[in-house]
């Protein structure tokens, strides 16, 4: 027992004192003489009531209070702080014939240490909470700042998962508190803002040949987004708004693509202007000789020509200025044309007893030729402008009797096969050279056949513009000294889904 670092006490049921050690001797500061006067526990408690170990009170008391504790033999763990500060730990065991065995301790160390360790979790405490209120304090500063910018804002860690966003990008996308919350990534954000975009992983948008994106996002507004690495490795994703400046940049294009246009007629009127002083000084160099010198014989002889030669040479300079006024009135027509556009004027009307009449009336001003007309399989309807399809009817009837001086009768046929209709007009003129066919459209082009026969090279132009209008094309087949077959074709499907169209609205 007396090699025991704790106190040892052993009592009987009697409350006497059968063993009591050295290191409870000392612990509890108890003189040999007074365990040896009376050797029970009421004496030993009555000496610490006396001696204020109990503190302030009256030691009967304090004594009569803990004999009937004892009394009971329960178990009992307690502290207590003698006067000089030391602590004392009790505890009694009861043993099966009554009494207890009872183990002192002296833990004024350890609770010293407790106390200290309290202190510095206290102090640590204090500066953690002093630090974490700094924290807030930066964090709302750092948060006001970022809510503060006028662009959306979403930051990444160095995974790519979303750590944080701003009011604005709020208002961008509803969602994003949900990104934050889950961890989802900003490459996840990217595909659900655009789902029809092929998914992006991070490298894809940190790519460094796309910085930035511009694109529309559901609600009509125009963004352009950045992502770039933060210090940390992190991603900054920045959503700037270019709404208006799209909006500037359409309009700009819109007012570029305008001047590029009316900088393209203008180049084309000088062509033309070009093209016509050119056309207009070969082909006006004929007529004009042919009135110089009738002019000239007139100035020299008038005296002296018969009154029936006086009128024929009077009818031949009538019959050049008159070729004079075709071209130029011509060229004018198809100036006008090239300037204003031809503008369509597309409806659902009659067409085979348009075409016919067009033709009558042709065959009626016609002294020169026999116009032979056979229309009877063309449709009675027809999606159509009347008054620039009898432009290019006049038009190819007119170059059939010109390019056929020598021949008697001038062809037209109408038909329709697999959906097209053909309008054909077949002379036995000059014919066409074969390798000339696919320039014969072409604007102030003139086949070399047609050497002497007064023309402008703008009347099959602006007929396939006239047919391309209407969706069809103009086919030639042609053979020198045999003559030419030039056909209308036009797509019926065009007019019946019009038709259809109309009728459903």
């Amino acid at each position: 027992m007396e090699t025991v670092h704790q106190g040892i006490t052993v009592v009987d049921r009697n409350l006497d004192l059968l063993l009591v050690n050295e290191a409870a001797q000392a612990l509890l500061d108890i003189p040999y003489e007074v365990l040896v006067a009376g050797p029970n526990l009421e004496r030993l408690l009555r000496f610490n009531a006396e001696r204020g170990d109990y503190g302030a009170g009256d030691p009967d008391k304090q004594v009569q209070e803990r004999l009937e504790k004892a009394r009971l033999f329960e178990p009992h763990d307690f502290e207590r702080v003698r006067p000089n500060g030391t602590v004392i730990r009790v505890q009694g065991t009861p043993v099966s014939e009554g009494g207890f065995v009872t183990l002192y301790s002296d833990v004024t160390r350890e609770r010293q240490q407790e106390r200290d360790l309290l202190i510095a979790r206290q102090e640590l405490s204090r500066r953690l909470d002093h630090k974490t209120q700094q924290l807030l304090e930066n964090r709302d500063l750092l948060l006001n700042a970022i809510n503060g910018i006028r662009d959306g804002l979403v930051i990444s860690d160095e995974r790519g998962r979303v750590v944080l966003a701003n009011d604005k990008m709020k208002s961008i996308h509803a969602n994003i508190g949900g990104y934050v919350s889950t961890g989802a990534t900003i490459a996840n954000l990217m595909s659900c803002l655009f789902p029809t975009d092929p998914e992006k992983s991070l490298e894809d948008l940190m790519d460094p040949d796309v910085p930035w994106l511009e694109r529309r996002f559901p609600m009509g507004k125009w963004y352009r987004i950045s992502h770039s690495r933060s210090t940390d490795g992190g991603i900054i994703s920045v959503f700037t708004e270019i709404t208006e400046y799209k909006k500037q940049q359409s309009n700009l294009r819109q007012h570029t693509d305008e001047l590029v246009k009316l900088l393209q007629q203008e180049k084309q009127l000088t062509e033309m202007q070009r093209e016509f002083v050119s056309m207009a000084s070969h082909e006006f160099r004929t007529p004009l000789a042919i009135i110089d010198s009738n002019a000239q014989r007139i100035l020299r002889r008038g005296e002296t020509i018969a009154a029936d030669k006086m009128q024929g040479r009077l009818g031949t300079i009538r019959e050049a200025v008159s070729r004079m006024q075709y071209l130029i009135n011509r060229f004018l027509d198809f100036s006008q044309a090239q300037t204003n556009g031809m503008e369509l004027n597309r409806r659902r009307q009659p067409f085979r007893p348009v075409v016919e009449r067009i033709c009558l009336n042709f065959a009626e001003a016609c002294d020169t030729h026999e116009i032979q007309v056979d229309l009877a399989a063309l449709p009675d309807h027809y999606d159509y402008d009347e008054k620039l399809a009898q432009l290019c009817i006049e038009n190819l009837l007119s170059n059939a009797v010109k390019y056929s001086p020598n021949a008697s009768s001038v062809s037209i046929t109408g038909g329709m096969t697999g959906g097209v209709i053909e309008i054909a007009v077949s002379d036995q003129g000059v014919g066409i050279p074969e390798e000339e066919i696919d320039r014969v459209c072409d604007k102030y082009f003139r086949a070399s056949t047609s050497s002497g026969i007064p023309g402008t090279g703008i009347g099959l132009n602006m007929a396939a513009s006239l047919i391309e209008q209407h969706n069809g094309e103009i086919h030639i087949e042609s053979t020198v000294g045999e003559g030419s077959r030039i056909a209308i074709r036009l797509p019926v499907v065009v007019g019946a889904v019009l038709e259809r169209a109309r009728s459903v609205a």
